[in-house]
């Protein structure tokens, strides 16, 4: 179960750095579950530095093991965590979709993004560090392209009470993983996949092209039909432009 022990911090660098100190020390434990009100280096996708206000966000890290979790599959880590994500805002109301591979939008501006690090044994995956940081009351943003659920709501939000729902949810969604419903999983993310289906303008190797995501692959690799045909992209083998949408 997701949460089944709760590291309350104060201050840390990194939750992730956190839980690696407790797996080299072997103290981890499938489920735990560290929480910081104040990350001084949280990281995010591409090297990037996840920013947020002391006390004012969730950033929090969830360590788990896996008994029989294949590489290929690798993609259903961050089905369920995104899904788990957008769950919870939607039981609190907010609307949101997901941006591959892992950040989670309102009205285009993020709100929330997940940071998945593996631990391998041949082809299989036998741990994940999965990080979590969710924008709730903080107003102010270095980007623009940030929001939180108090900006979006207009109103009060206790940040205690996100947290038991994003648990549920995470719990709920994690189930399905367990469960080995990685075909279900996958068609709910690709239903909340933002620009999915939709004509939009992409930049690779300082390039813009015109493509339309039409799926991923088993390696959670973006899948774009341009007009040479279908291709895959990593990680850092694409970017979405400021322009996306014709």
């Amino acid at each position: 179960m997701i949460g089944n022990k709760i590291i309350h911090l104060d201050r840390v660098d990194s939750t992730s750095n956190y839980v690696a100190t407790l797996m080299s020390e072997g103290k981890a434990r499938h489920g735990m579950v560290i929480l910081a009100e104040n990350q001084t280096n949280g990281r995010g996708q591409r090297g990037a530095v996840w920013q947020s206000e002391s006390s004012k966000n969730l950033t929090l890290s969830i360590y788990l093991e896996h008994s029989d979790l294949e590489i290929y599959h690798q993609e259903a880590l961050t089905h369920f965590t995104s899904l788990a994500i957008i769950s919870c805002l939607s039981k609190l109301g907010v609307s949101s979709v997901i941006k591959w591979p892992n950040d989670i939008l309102v009205s285009k501006k993020k709100i929330a993004g997940i940071l998945i690090e593996n631990q391998l044994r041949g082809n299989k995956i036998i741990s994940s560090v999965i990080g979590v940081g969710l924008n709730i009351l903080q107003t102010k943003f270095d980007f623009p392209e940030s929001t939180s659920i108090l900006s979006v709501l207009n109103k009060k939000i206790n940040k205690e009470e996100v947290f038991e729902t994003l648990l549920l949810e995470l719990n709920s969604s994690y189930l399905q993983l367990q469960n080995k419903a990685y075909s279900h999983l996958k068609e709910s993310y690709l239903n909340n996949l933002w620009l999915l289906g939709i004509a939009s303008i992409f930049e690779r190797n300082n390039s813009l092209f015109k493509g339309t995501i039409i799926g991923t692959d088993s390696f959670g690799r973006l899948e774009i039909e341009d007009v040479d045909g279908i291709k895959k992209y990593g990680l850092k083998e694409i970017k979405f432009t400021l322009r996306n949408e014709f």
